[in-house]
């Protein structure tokens, strides 16, 4: 079974703010990253992945989202490791307008902005830099 995290992030249609959702004190959902993991390389050309349409399904569900909220981001693929495993990380986007702020607070999760992200360990604001750099970028 592959080791995947998913960074999801809402990017406004109309201002582009861009917010990463910090649930459990990280930004790599569900199980964040060891502190001692390196991104050891990343495409913005896209990767074939199986599973990741159960994968947000099932992200949907634990969230108590509805079908289609998300989705993922095609062209963006991280391959992390650390001293137990290799992961991989994708970006999966919330599809609406707004950002589910209120829903995320009852499971005590948060919206962040990027420079919000200070209290994050050092891999996660490098896999944070880029994203920021492929969605503003690209």
């Amino acid at each position: 079974m592959p080791n995947n995290r998913f960074i999801l992030y809402h990017k406004h249609p109309t201002s582009a703010k861009l917010l990463f959702l910090r649930l459990n004190n990280t930004v790599c959902q569900f199980d964040g990253l060891p502190s001692e993991s390196q991104v050891v390389e990343s495409s913005l050309e896209g990767v074939v992945a199986t599973g990741l349409d159960e994968a947000i399904a099932h992200i949907e569900q634990k969230l108590t989202l509805s079908a289609g909220t998300l989705k993922i981001e095609p062209e963006f693929w991280a391959k992390v490791d650390s001293v137990a495993d290799t992961i991989n990380v994708y970006l999966v986007e919330f599809t609406t307008t707004d950002p589910p702020g209120e829903k995320m607070e009852e499971l005590e999760g948060k919206f962040i902005a990027l420079a919000e992200g200070r209290r994050l360990g050092p891999i996660e604001l490098e896999l944070l830099r880029l994203v920021y750099s492929f969605l503003m970028d690209g």
